[in-house]
């Protein structure tokens, strides 16, 4: 299943297979998912790309100055002497929150509570969201015109992060030749109970859960600010479930640990460019550690 859901997105997604298969691992893993790079590099087409090969629904927000929290988790207003609730467009399965930190901080911190509970709040009232429920941001890099940074306690709601891959000159030639057309696009029919019921089984032995300990405890001894919270600690075990179940394996390896912790951290190093921080989690963190 997940073989042709990579292979359906990548008719539209040149040269990213890799990031193709992160991105699905977060989702099966409930997790959302921060996309960082320039303007025009492809960042919204992925993510449609990759919510259409899913069959689920979505909807985009594209984020600027003026928006209101009202905007995306929507509003009560009076009709025929009752008050009713009209849905925002966060009421679907993935939203695109588009270039997000250009959005202002009211309008940022509308997701928190839908990223970490499944629900919203109008006017004290919780409304509870669709099953299942995942946020792909796209946000623009600090130096660009009109951006504003996100606050940490949004960005560690976020699984992962990236930045798209650079691409070499065929690819560029395939990008260029490509006439991209959604509705062509086909999608598989996803049975989210059966991907639940699936990770539950995933066999993670201690020596995985010490292996993070060890990871955490290694991040603590580095004299940088890295703040390496109970969520990460747990979002590291559960995208390493879903990476398992995209690489169609039963259990976690040390190896599932190191391809995806490094995604799992690059948002939270604030100390570095972005194209040094996945070298700085190999090199400093990853193999400083014994596992003899």
């Amino acid at each position: 299943m997940f073989e042709k859901i990579i292979s359906n997105t990548s008719k539209i997604v040149v040269g990213n297979s890799e990031k193709i298969k992160l991105t699905l691992a977060a989702i099966v893993s409930e997790g959302s998912i921060l996309i960082e790079d320039y303007p025009g590099s492809g960042k919204t087409t992925f993510a449609k790309a990759i919510t259409q090969s899913l069959g689920l629904n979505f909807k985009r927000v594209q984020f600027t100055s003026d928006l209101l929290p009202s905007d995306i988790l929507g509003f009560n207003i009076f009709l025929d002497g009752k008050l009713n609730f009209q849905k925002g467009p966060i009421f679907t399965n993935i939203v695109l929150a588009d270039e997000l930190n250009r959005g202002s901080p009211k309008s940022q911190s509308a997701f928190l509570e839908a990223m970490e509970e499944k629900k919203v709040s109008i006017d004290g009232i919780s409304h509870s969201l669709p099953e299942p429920f995942f946020v792909i941001a796209t946000q623009n890099p600090m130096d660009s015109s009109g951006t504003s940074s996100l606050p940490d306690s949004q960005l560690d709601r976020f699984m992962i992060s990236y930045s798209l891959s650079d691409l070499n000159d065929d690819d560029k030639i395939e990008m260029l030749k490509k006439e991209i057309n959604f509705d062509q696009h086909k999608s598989e029919n996803v049975d989210w109970q059966k991907i639940k019921e699936r990770k539950n089984i995933i066999t993670v032995k201690d020596e995985i859960y010490k292996y993070v300990v060890s990871i955490e405890q290694r991040i603590q001894s580095l004299d940088q600010k890295i703040y390496v919270s109970a969520r990460c600690l747990k979002q590291i075990i559960d995208l390493a479930r879903g990476w398992a179940i995209i690489n169609n394996k039963d259990y976690v390896t040390h190896q599932d640990i190191k391809d995806t912790i490094p995604y799992i951290l690059r948002h939270r190093i604030r100390f570095l460019n972005q194209e040094e921080k996945i070298e700085f989690v190999n090199k400093e963190i990853l193999e400083k550690i014994d596992l003899s």
